[in-house]
């Protein structure tokens, strides 16, 4: 079994926080805890419940293997796989237009 490492799980939830533009308070006032506690999780040195982590997985749209344990390690694209996974089918379909779209007008032009 893989030890769980307390500082680099708050940095997984840090990172994701500021990925999605979410201030320290947002974030704890969704999860329903303390901006203090939040940041002493960012800072791994609290841990923190299965009820939060749900939470956590519900706000950030990360697994829970994904906060505990990291990204997969078989894949680049692990992390916006993982958000992708965790979005509303509307939000699926947008977002891939929306990749579509950006790659096809960013190929080069043979010539």
């Amino acid at each position: 079994m893989t030890p769980l490492d307390h500082k680099a799980i708050g940095l997984r939830i840090r990172q994701q926080r500021t990925f999605l533009n979410m201030s320290r308070e947002e974030l704890a006032k969704k999860i329903s805890i303390t901006p203090t506690f939040l940041a002493d999780i960012e800072l791994g040195t609290k841990g923190f419940s299965l009820k939060s982590l749900n939470r956590f997985c519900e706000v950030l749209k990360m697994s829970s293997d994904a906060i505990l344990y990291g990204p997969r390690e078989h894949s680049k694209y692990a992390s916006l796989l993982e958000l992708l996974e965790r979005s509303p089918q509307d939000k699926i379909e947008y977002a891939e237009k929306m990749l579509t779209l950006f790659l096809l007008s960013h190929d080069p032009v043979e010539g």
